[in-house]
């Protein structure tokens, strides 16, 4: 899940399709050539775009009036399925769900995003900064804020 806190004017693209199977709130970076978006070789703060997706219901899915943006539906993106990708400018905040378990981003600790398109605890300059706990309807995210500068923990 991803959630937009502080909005200012993130970019936003659609032109790419996922390279691997995605979730909505993962880091991932573009391969301009393939047109395609996936998980960074190493871990990353930089040129990181946030999984996103339209809440469109496809299928039998159309049949029901009522959604929780929480549903899989919503949140999966397939291999080879067209993406959308948001890039937080400074003074943005955003919120997710897809952190790292084995690496857990820490409260007041940078955070970047590891070779899983998970967000962890940083190890590299990064100018996303894990400011607290976002809670959205009972779901926990980590609300990252987009400093102006990157710096290490």
């Amino acid at each position: 899940m991803v959630r937009n806190v502080f909005k200012g004017n993130p970019i936003s693209r659609t032109n790419y399709k996922a390279e691997t199977d995605l979730v909505v709130g993962m880091g991932v970076v573009r391969d301009y050539e393939k047109k395609t978006v996936g998980f960074p070789k190493a871990e990353t703060a930089d040129d990181i775009y946030v999984v996103d997706k339209e809440r469109i219901p496809t299928g039998e899915a159309c049949a029901r009036t009522d959604f929780s943006d929480y549903e899989k539906i919503f949140q999966d993106v397939a291999k080879g399925e067209p993406v959308k990708i948001d890039m937080f400018a400074p003074g943005t905040a955003f919120a997710v769900d897809q952190v790292s378990t084995a690496d857990a981003p820490v409260k007041g600790k940078r955070v970047s995003v590891g070779t899983d398109g998970l967000w962890r605890n940083a190890t590299v300059a990064s100018r996303y900064l894990y400011s607290e706990d976002y809670v959205d309807n009972g779901h926990k995210l980590i609300k990252i804020e987009v400093l102006d500068t990157a710096a290490t923990n």
